[in-house]
This record gives C-alpha cells, sequence and structure tokens, in this order.
C-alpha cells in the first residue's frame, strides 16, 4: 500500500462516516490525489462510478474526479465549497445509520449466498439489476439472496468494506417489494458479515424516505450525515 492511502487511513477512523472512504482508500484499484499541503484528498474508483472529497483537496484534483464518476461524496467540512466547484453536480444530504445491537427479526424466507454463475441465469431480473448484481459477482462479493420458491427476488450484498463495517446495498424485484423479502436477505448477511466481526452501516438519500423508515424498523441508529453529489442529467 502506498504512503498517501496508508496515511489517510490512519487519520480517518473506522467510523460509519467514512466506510465508503476507506473502503475506497483500501481497494488498490482507485485512484488517489492529496493537496500538496496535506490538508484534503480525492479518492475515487471508475469501476464503482464513486469517489469521495475529503478535506480541500485541489479543485484540479476534484475536476479529474468529476470527470470520470457520476457520484461524489462531500461532508460538513466541504460540501459549500464543492457546490461551488461542481456546477453540473446536483448535492442531496444521506443520513448514515449503524445496525442495532440485537438482529432484527426477519420472516420467513429462505436465504442463502447466491454465486455468478445462478444469477446469470436468472432470466426473471430486470436487465439492469442483473448487470449490477454480475458486476458484484465478478469481484467476488458475497450476495445473499431472499427465494419466492425457486425464484430469487431480493438481494443484500456488501457495497463497501472496511476493517470492521460493510455497507448495505439491497435490491428487490417490483413483483415483490413491501413483503419482507429484502428484510429477510438483508438480515441473513449481517448473521453472516457478525460471524466475521463486522457490523452494518445504512445509508439513505434524504429523497428516498422509504430506505430510511426501514432501516428505522430495523432498529438501525442514525449516526452520521454527509453529501451524495451527483452529476445532473441532461
Amino acid at each position: 500500500m502506498d504512503n498517501v492511502r496508508h496515511r489517510y487511513l490512519s487519520i480517518l477512523p473506522d467510523l460509519p462516516l467514512w466506510v465508503e472512504t476507506r473502503g475506497l482508500l483500501l481497494w488498490e484499484g482507485s485512484k488517489i490525489i492529496e493537496n500538496p499541503t496535506q490538508s484534503g484528498f480525492v479518492v475515487w474508483s471508475t469501476e464503482d462510478g464513486i469517489g469521495s472529497v475529503v478535506g480541500e483537496p485541489e479543485p484540479q484534483a476534484v475536476a479529474l474526479a468529476a470527470r470520470d464518476v457520476p457520484e461524489l461524496l462531500a461532508f460538513e467540512d466541504n460540501i459549500e465549497r464543492l457546490r461551488s466547484l461542481l456546477r453540473a453536480f446536483q448535492a442531496e444530504p444521506a443520513t448514515i445509520f449503524t445496525e442495532p445491537e440485537l438482529l432484527p427479526y426477519a420472516p420467513a424466507h429462505r436465504c442463502c449466498e447466491i454465486s455468478l454463475d445462478e444469477i446469470s441465469v436468472q432470466s426473471h431480473l430486470p436487465a439492469d439489476l442483473l448487470a449490477e448484481l454480475s458486476n458484484v459477482a465478478e469481484d467476488e462479493v458475497t450476495i445473499v439472496a431472499a427465494f419466492d420458491g425457486s425464484q430469487p427476488v431480493a438481494f443484500a450484498y456488501v457495497a463497501s468494506e472496511t476493517e470492521s463495517l460493510w455497507d448495505v446495498s439491497i435490491d428487490t424485484i417490483r413483483s415483490h417489494r413491501r413483503r419482507g423479502y429484502a428484510v429477510s436477505a438483508v438480515v441473513h448477511l449481517m448473521c453472516l458479515m457478525r460471524k466475521k466481526g463486522k457490523s452494518a452501516v445504512w445509508g439513505a438519500l434524504e429523497s428516498n424516505p422509504a430506505s430510511s423508515n426501514l432501516a428505522r424498523r430495523l432498529g438501525f441508529l442514525e449516526n452520521a450525515r454527509l453529501w451524495v453529489l451527483t452529476r445532473k442529467t441532461a
């Protein structure tokens, strides 16, 4: 690991606010540019389409990341500066939740890990979801599926991972939403990750109250706040 990554990993604590940023720093395939005065940096992954801006990196570095990825994370101390630098992006707050001490109740839907080969033959899945899950599975990330009979209908996977935390991502096909399948999948994955000594972090955009409400219903607790800057569409 290069010295720049190592330095910022030692500075940024392994806390829910930083789970995606630390996940990017830990992945050697990401790009990172720091301010010459070491007062900030930007790290991003073109593969995942996301980056994080910490402190006050040079405007040129921010512009380079913004050219490569459609989504950047910002924080309390730099959101206003980034709003002015990135006029082609819109900013939205997001709440970061942490998992409860006790695992939440989950409906008794069958759940298990699902492989890339198994995902590839699921012709009932929408094309965008099939592509998303295939990309995740190709990176050897754990994916849990909840089943209706023999068909997987909801999925939970590790979107980012640090030494002690992981970021929740869930998807459910439209016909099976609000029926407990996503809850079953995410609780099953929480059990697997707890065995590895890792706790779940749940991020929810302000524009997605359904996600926030589900997190609260599962007992997740509000912990922090950040901003997601997304490139505006024409």
